[in-house]
């Protein structure tokens, strides 16, 4: 395998890792907020949403930080590899493993995400180097 192709999956492995702690981080610190406050079914799953979206958006700004080519295709990957792997590592937390709760609106949102974050973090990175 060339040093390319390398770094390139070591770039989405990055950012899948990185998503998915901050997701971690950031799902305990909203559970203890519902916890303290009566919020509402319809508010979780909304803030979930965001939750995943400003992960991966983080991630890919840290992985993708060299900038480059392809930021949509890694970030595609990224973002539909994050989905898997977030459903398994919570799914495994909650003792719940049942791929009903995983649905193609996730991956469709994941793959989309990803492809936008992607993009962002490459672009990102080439405006800052230019100045």
């Amino acid at each position: 395998m060339e040093k390319g192709a390398i770094r390139w999956v070591l770039d989405i492995v990055k950012t899948v890792v990185i998503a998915v702690l901050i997701s971690m981080v950031l799902a305990l610190v909203f559970a203890l907020i519902v916890k303290a406050a009566n919020v509402s079914e319809n508010a979780i799953s909304y803030v979930n949403q965001g939750i995943k979206i400003v992960s991966m958006l983080i991630a890919a700004l840290i992985a993708f930080k060299r900038g480059g080519k392809g930021g949509w295709i890694k970030g595609l990957v990224s973002g539909v590899l994050y989905v898997i792997t977030s459903f398994t590592v919570f799914s495994l937390i909650a003792g719940d493993f049942t791929f009903e709760d995983l649905t193609w609106m996730d991956f469709l949102t994941g793959a989309a995400v990803g492809v936008i974050c992607g993009v962002i973090a490459v672009n990102v990175k080439k405006s800052e180097k230019n100045t």
